[in-house]
């Protein structure tokens, strides 16, 4: 590898850190708001609800959870875990923890326009997080590989494998006990085409302005 492409290599995963940074930081703001979670977000409180966790544990809920996928695709379909897909759940756990924690120690107010404040916000982050996510192209996370396998193994469209597990993981969070709310609904309808979007922008702004050189 000469010295450009590991210079562009090593900007692609500090990229994708940042990202993961970000997409942990958003489920810590909607885990502090109590609004509801996003599908992911919600199999992961419904967890940690049943274990009787702290709510700042969630990112060790998905920790947990992210290791056991990362695990079973390495072992099954080798192909959907790589770089991206480790530094993912290695970052999105801790600052989702951390972010919570934090908002908790500095937020007291129970406000509910500074609670729906601070979801929708991190709904933005989340999805601006997974925007850079994907565009940067290195890996993928553990639940979209475990979308990928499906798809490729039933050989349905994606749109309509990623709709059926959201249902799932949504209903299988709510029998374990996961909060929802008018957020769970926000998320649901608008990270798909807020993901859109921001991909879209990152993409133009990442490879005409930082990767060309």
């Amino acid at each position: 590898m000469d010295s450009k492409k590991r210079l562009n290599y090593v900007i692609d995963i500090l990229l994708t850190a940042f990202a993961a940074i970000l997409c942990g930081t958003g489920c810590g703001l909607m885990n502090y708001a109590s609004l509801g979670m996003d599908a992911v977000g919600t199999l992961y409180d419904g967890i940690r609800t049943a274990f009787n966790l702290s709510l700042d544990s969630i990112g060790t809920v998905s920790m947990g959870i992210s290791i056991i996928l990362v695990i079973f695709l390495f072992l099954v379909k080798r192909k959907y875990v790589s770089t991206g897909t480790v530094i993912y759940f290695l970052f999105y756990g801790v600052f989702a923890n951390l972010s919570t924690a934090a908002l908790q120690k500095f937020i007291s107010s129970d406000s509910i326009y500074l609670k729906a404040g601070t979801g929708i916000l991190g709904v933005l982050i989340l999805s601006f997080g997974l925007g850079i996510y994907i565009a940067v192209d290195i890996g993928v996370d553990p639940f979209t590989g475990i979308v990928l396998l499906i798809t490729e193994t039933t050989h349905k469209k994606l749109e309509s494998v990623k709709i059926v597990l959201d249902i799932i993981t949504i209903i299988t969070g709510i029998l374990l006990g996961a909060r929802i709310g008018a957020l769970t609904v926000i998320a649901t309808l608008t990270e798909g085409p807020l993901i859109a979007f921001f991909t879209k922008k990152v993409q133009a702004f990442y490879f005409k302005k930082i990767r060309k050189i």
